[in-house]
């Protein structure tokens, strides 16, 4: 009797992290319309049960993460202390991307380069980034009585999003380097401005 011949290639990618790299260097490599759920399975080396025990279809694989990444913010914003409101804002961005990037080390910038360059993802992608500026928002709002919905709150949230994403941009955009001190460095020019204006101004 014969035996097999040994695979060769990639081995099977055995836990939802290694599946994930797997998906998003094809989907970094051929664009959201064009990467299958058969493509990933075959690259992953995994079957059709596998996939969607982990990810459900799909849209699970790359708004997943993003999700757990939101909801990472919160959980931060929360436990924060009685530090200044900004402070506090500045503290929770950057340790609940330091917990995402220590989540998927291997695939986490590469999802944020496939929802940035992506143009079938882009609407997603925006409506997803909103959820995030809404979360800074809310908290900045519980924190100084403010409604979320008011200009300042709704600014603060989108200027702490919008330098985010710039320095997740020079990153991705680099070696790949992931330098959470740099992170806190960029955040602080949004941050300490904005605790000004707060300290600064009657805004009831």
């Amino acid at each position: 009797m014969t035996s097999s011949p040994a695979r060769r290639g990639r081995p099977p990618a055995s836990t939802r992290e290694a599946l994930e790299e797997v998906a998003f260097e094809l989907l970094l490599r051929d664009g959201y319309e064009a990467t299958t759920l058969q493509a990933i399975m075959t690259a992953g080396g995994v079957g059709r049960s596998t996939l969607f025990r982990y990810f459900g279809s799909k849209a699970g694989i790359v708004w997943g993460e993003f999700d757990r990444a939101v909801e990472r913010l919160r959980s931060c914003l929360r436990d924060a202390d009685d530090t200044p409101v900004m402070a506090a804002v500045r503290s929770a961005v950057v340790e609940s991307t330091r917990l995402s990037q220590e989540a998927a080390p291997d695939s986490w910038l590469d999802r944020f380069r496939v929802l940035d360059r992506d143009a079938a993802l882009a609407a997603e992608t925006a409506a997803h980034w909103r959820v995030w500026a809404e979360t800074v928002s809310r908290y900045v709002a519980e924190r100084t009585g403010l409604d979320a919905s008011t200009p300042v709150p709704a600014a603060i949230g989108g200027a702490v999003q919008a330098a985010y994403v710039a320095v997740l941009r020079r990153w991705s955009a680099g070696d790949g380097a992931v330098d959470i001190d740099e992170l806190d460095t960029a955040l602080r020019h949004v941050t300490d401005a904005f605790q000004a204006l707060l300290n600064g101004r009657d805004l009831a």
